[in-house]
């Protein structure tokens, strides 16, 4: 099984630009983060690499709650990502992702869910980073 996913970035002045990737969905604006010379109020690739695993962490959930017929009755996330100089480059050296969970099951069916989407979150096996979880369960 293989899937591509494209996407394109047209540079649109300074340190900014427009990244598209498809007919129906939304452009996203990017640039530069400030703390590095960039834009405030734009997605920087920062904040899209933790935002990918944020994302990926709470799809995957979904997925396999739904295999585990657990309904979801809120799921709230906060990642965290730490950047940090290492033998002189920036790089993530972990990311926190913080879900905080609501469902129609207990807590050790939940956790065990959590537990089966760190194995199996696309993003997070594909991050050279540590990334770590930090999960609320609200039942």
């Amino acid at each position: 099984m293989s899937f591509e996913y494209h996407n394109e970035l047209k540079w649109s002045g300074e340190h900014k630009g427009i990244l598209s990737t498809g007919k129906d969905k939304p452009d996203i604006s990017v640039a530069t983060p400030p703390e590095f010379g960039g834009h405030t109020g734009l997605i920087s690739p920062e904040d899209l690499f933790v935002g990918s695993m944020n994302v990926c962490f709470m799809t995957t959930f979904l997925a396999f709650a739904k295999k585990a017929n657990i309904t979801p009755l809120s799921y709230e996330s906060i990642a965290i990502g730490y950047l940090e100089k290492v033998d002189g480059k920036n790089v993530f050296t972990r990311i926190v992702v913080k879900p905080k969970i609501r469902a129609d099951a207990d807590s050790d069916m939940l956790l065990a869910v959590v537990e089966r989407v760190k194995d199996y979150s696309i993003v997070l096996n594909s991050m050279k980073t540590v990334v770590e979880v930090d999960v609320k369960i609200n039942v």
